[in-house]
């Protein structure tokens, strides 16, 4: 994927599983375009989702579904396979073998702690799900924590940026506002280290000031936290 090739990313207007991706493609210079669609609350308080799936099965997707992303003849769905798309493409998937099987097993890690937070927050008892919530991202945070230190890097596998450090910055971002135990300098100094990191990156930076940075909601309309 040269930079200077445009691509279109199709997703929801909301931070969710798109939100690694669009990161990705600012870090990485890849010019793009947004399909966003949109999830309205019905006056009866039902939701129409149908901006997508008046349009799910016109695309031309294999496998239709959210987040998709068009790269000239290429189409692709999956988180998985964009965001390695992407950095293949960018040269950041890992530079060995080892750090690649170090990017993908955090990844893995990612989704394991995105799906318990997914499961909490679109949940009408979230409130009553948040406090042990709460316990199992500290849980997580702290290995990581330890994995990073290993690693010996300013990145979660090493001195260089890879997608899954963008991956991670966004889940500790919504994790902040979810509540602000989850990431504290006497628990995770080194995480807090490289978030800071991550967001002074000029890149990053630069598009959190821009208009096409999502803010909130962090999930979608249906949902309990947003």
């Amino acid at each position: 994927m040269a930079t200077g090739k445009q691509v279109v990313l199709g997703y929801w207007a909301i931070r969710g599983l798109g939100q690694p991706i669009r990161l990705l493609l600012e870090y990485a210079g890849i010019p793009y375009r947004e399909e966003l669609y949109h999830t309205k609350q019905q006056e009866d308080g039902t939701f129409d989702k149908s901006e997508w799936f008046d349009t799910k099965f016109q695309l031309g997707l294999d496998f239709p579904n959210l987040p998709y992303l068009v790269d000239g003849e290429l189409k692709l769905t999956q988180t998985i396979a964009i965001l390695q798309h992407c950095s293949d493409r960018a040269g950041l998937s890992g530079k060995t073998a080892h750090q690649k099987a170090r990017v993908s097993m955090l990844f893995g890690l990612s989704q394991d702690v995105r799906m318990a937070y997914n499961r909490a927050a679109y949940n009408p008892d979230f409130d009553n799900l948040k406090g042990n919530l709460v316990k199992f991202i500290g849980t997580k945070l702290g290995e990581l924590e330890v994995f990073q230190a290993k690693s010996g890097g300013t990145f979660l596998t090493g001195p260089d940026v890879t997608y899954v450090d963008l991956v991670w910055y966004d889940l500790l971002d919504q994790f902040r506002t979810l509540d602000a135990s989850c990431l504290r300098e006497d628990a995770h100094p080194g995480l807090v280290k490289f978030y800071s990191v991550v967001h002074d990156l000029p890149a990053i930076r630069d598009f959190r000031r821009s208009s096409r940075f999502i803010d909130r909601p962090f999930n979608n309309l249906t949902a309990t936290f947003k």
